[in-house]
């Protein structure tokens, strides 16, 4: 399924790039659509007696069909907007509740404590599906994501960038006087002389 509709809604900062987006594992979306999917069909195998039974049978008809398909549609929303981002410079967990409702984590690299995964059950672990855990740096809040796939290799990645992001901050901040002259040189013809000269103002 494409990523447009996440990418289109995603605001990305400067030379920031996506690097993974993780969903739950489709074996949840079939779960979640088996029920409303039933619900479609059923009354098909009933056409007959219902049209037979005149309006009601009619309106029971299109009552159950027009059901199924609400819900089938909102089943698959949500297991669509619900998707873990990874970049690298932060995480997005997007936790969406219903059709309309959704909670936001927005969660910078160097905010992130500990990553962490659990596999429970036989079903899990046999479709390697498990949970992960990012704790914060106050190590109060922690952030879970479910039934995602292969959940030692989005922990690995997690920690991988966070440490890659801390080295790369690390070695900005060593910069000589020269480079930081530099830099700013380059800040200021990026952005023109006259906004320079504002932001600095306002300082």
């Amino acid at each position: 399924m494409s990523n447009s509709l996440v990418y289109k809604y995603l605001i990305l900062n400067d030379d920031e790039n996506v690097i993974k987006i993780v969903r739950q594992r489709s074996l949840q979306l079939f779960q979640s659509i088996i029920i409303p999917i039933i619900l479609i069909i059923l009354p098909f195998f009933f056409l007959y007696p219902l049209f037979n039974w005149g309006n009601k049978g009619i309106i029971l008809f299109s009552s159950l069909v027009f059901i199924g398909l609400i819900w089938l549609i909102r089943n698959v929303v949500i297991w669509y907007l619900q998707i873990f981002i990874i970049t690298d410079k932060r995480v997005v967990d997007i936790d969406q509740k219903g059709m309309f409702r959704k909670t936001v984590s927005d969660i910078p690299l160097t905010k992130v404590g500990d990553v962490f995964y659990q596999v429970n059950g036989i079903w899990q672990t046999i479709f390697r599906i498990g949970n992960i855990y990012l704790v914060l740096t106050d190590s109060k809040t922690k952030i879970e994501i479910k039934n995602i796939a292969q959940p030692s290799k989005t922990q690995q990645l997690v920690l991988q960038l966070k440490d890659d992001f801390l080295k790369q901050a690390k070695d900005t901040s060593s910069l000589s006087t020269k480079d930081l002259i530099e830099l700013i040189e380059k800040i200021k013809l990026n952005i023109g002389e006259k906004k320079f000269n504002g932001i600095l103002d306002q300082k």
